[in-house]
C-alpha cells in the first residue's frame, strides 16, 4: 500500500512538472528583428508585445550585438524618462535572458547613448501561469462605422526595403483598422520594386514562385473579403530584407450614419513651439523612421514654431524642397542654419521639408517632413506629410495588430524526460 501511494505521489508530481514545462514559453524580443534601435521608434516593440501573451514562468530573450547594445530591467519611472542610472538588472552579453517570475509590469530599455529615446524600450504585462483561469473580459463596444479608406502603405516612405527589417511594416500596420472595402496603395519606383499578394506560407518563406505580381507603381489592392492578407516584394532578396506586410481585414460595422447635429468646430488654440525630436534633438538618428515617428500624430498650424537643438559644428538644419528632401540633395537649399538652437516659424500652410547638409546625414535619416494647416480650426490627421491618396486614415483603436510569422517557442522538456526515465528505472530495477 505504501509503495503504491509513493508511486501515485511521484506520478502526480511528474505530471505537474510536465504541465508546467509545456506551459512555459520563450519569447524572442522582436523575433528575427532582435533588440536594437527600431524603425518607427517605440511603436515597434509595442506592436511586437501586442502579439504575445506573457505569463509567470515565461522567458524573454534579447538578441543583440555585444558591445553595441545592452538591456536593462528598470522601474516604470525610469522607463518613462529613459533613466538608466540605477537599473534593477543590466545585461551586456547576448543573448540576455530574463525569467518572468512574478505577475505585474516589466520594463526594459537599452542604456547605450540615446538608444532608449530612439525607441529601444519594451513594456509588458505578465499574467498568471498559462492555463490558469482568467476572468471573462468585459464586452467591447462596437466600433464606429465609417466609409471606405485608402491606406498608403508606409505613408510617405512608400514600399521599399525598410531599415530594420520586416518589423517596419508591422509597425506601420499596428493600430490601424482595415475593413472590407478599404484599399491599400503601394507607392514604389517602377522597375526597382514590385508587390505581390501571396499566401501565408509564401509570406513566411518569401516564396515568389506562384505570385501574381503588380510591377507598376502605384499599385492598388482593394480589400474585398474578411481575413488575413499577405504582401511581399518579389525582387531579389527584397522579401527577406523586410519588404513584406501582413494585415487582418474585418467586416465594416456599417455605413456612416447621417449626423442629425453638425459636429462642433475644433477648439482654436494659440501658437505652439515644438522641439524637434524632443530630448533626442536634431541628430543622425538610429533609424530613418525616427523623425517621422516624432511628427506622427502632431498637428502643425500656421504660427507654430519648430526648434532644432544640435551641437554646433557637427550638425545644421536646411530648409529644402520636396525633391531635395526625397533625393537628399543640398545644392539648392532654401535656407541653412548652423547655430543651435534654430527656431523656424511656420508662416505658410502646406508641406515643409528639412534636412542636414552634412555629408550623408540626410541619407542616414536626419530629415523631417511635416504638413502645416492654415489655422487651428482646420483638421489634420497627422503631423507627417499628407500622402498622395484620395482618402487616408491612421485607423482607430480596437484593430487587430498585424500577424507575425514567428510564434513563441515552447521550452524543451528534455530535463523532465530524463526525470521520467530515472523514475522508471527506480521502480522497475
Amino acid at each position: 500500500m505504501g509503495r503504491q501511494l509513493t508511486i501515485a505521489i511521484l506520478a502526480i508530481t511528474v505530471v505537474a512538472l510536465l504541465h508546467s514545462t509545456a506551459a512555459q514559453q520563450t519569447h524572442v524580443v522582436g523575433d528575427k528583428f532582435g533588440w536594437l534601435v527600431p524603425p518607427g521608434g517605440a511603436y515597434a516593440y509595442e506592436a511586437w508585445a501586442e502579439t504575445q501573451t506573457f505569463a509567470v514562468g515565461d522567458i524573454l530573450v534579447f538578441n543583440f550585438t555585444n558591445g553595441d547594445q545592452d538591456v536593462a530591467r528598470v522601474t516604470k519611472e525610469a522607463f518613462k524618462t529613459c533613466n538608466s542610472t540605477n537599473p534593477l538588472t543590466l545585461k551586456t552579453t547576448s543573448p540576455a535572458n530574463f525569467t518572468l517570475d512574478t505577475i505585474g509590469e516589466y520594463y526594459f530599455i537599452g542604456t547605450k547613448d540615446k538608444r532608449c529615446e530612439l525607441g529601444q524600450k519594451l513594456a509588458i504585462n505578465v499574467t498568471a501561469e498559462h492555463g490558469s483561469p482568467t476572468p471573462s473580459p468585459a464586452p467591447k463596444s462596437s466600433p464606429a462605422p465609417r466609409g471606405a479608406v485608402t491606406y498608403v502603405v508606409g505613408d510617405h516612405f512608400g514600399w521599399i526595403v525598410p531599415p530594420g527589417g520586416e518589423l517596419a511594416y508591422a509597425t506601420w500596420a499596428y493600430g490601424k483598422t482595415f475593413y472590407v472595402g478599404d484599399t491599400l496603395e503601394f507607392n514604389f519606383t517602377t522597375g526597382e520594386q514590385d508587390v505581390a499578394r501571396v499566401t501565408k506560407e509564401a509570406f513566411e518563406s518569401c516564396n515568389t514562385t506562384n505570385a501574381t505580381v503588380q510591377t507598376a507603381g502605384p499599385a492598388y489592392f482593394k480589400l474585398e473579403t474578411v481575413g488575413q492578407y499577405y504582401f511581399i516584394g518579389t525582387k531579389d532578396k527584397r522579401c527577406e530584407l523586410g519588404q513584406k506586410l501582413a494585415i487582418n481585414v474585418t467586416a465594416n460595422p456599417g455605413p456612416n450614419p447621417s449626423p442629425s447635429v453638425p459636429a462642433p468646430a475644433p477648439t482654436p488654440r494659440g501658437p505652439v513651439t515644438y522641439t524637434v525630436g524632443d530630448k533626442l534633438g536634431w541628430i543622425v538618428p538610429g533609424s530613418g523612421y525616427a523623425y517621422a515617428t516624432w511628427a506622427y500624430g502632431k498637428t502643425f498650424i500656421v504660427g507654430d514654431t519648430l526648434v532644432f537643438n544640435f551641437a554646433n559644428d557637427t550638425q545644421d538644419v536646411a530648409v529644402v524642397t520636396k525633391s531635395a528632401y526625397e533625393n537628399c540633395t543640398t545644392n539648392n537649399t532654401i535656407a541653412v542654419y548652423s547655430k543651435s538652437p534654430v527656431s523656424i516659424l511656420l508662416n505658410t500652410s502646406g508641406e515643409h521639408f528639412f534636412t542636414s547638409t552634412y555629408d550623408r546625414h540626410c541619407v542616414l535619416g536626419q530629415k523631417l517632413a511635416i504638413n502645416v494647416t492654415a489655422s487651428s480650426t482646420a483638421t489634420s490627421p497627422s503631423g507627417s506629410v499628407a500622402p498622395s491618396s484620395p482618402t487616408t486614415s491612421t485607423g482607430g483603436p480596437g484593430s487587430a495588430p498585424a500577424p507575425f510569422s514567428s510564434a513563441p517557442s515552447t521550452i524543451g522538456s528534455g530535463h523532465f524526460t530524463f526525470v521520467l526515465i530515472s523514475m522508471a528505472a527506480f521502480f522497475f530495477y
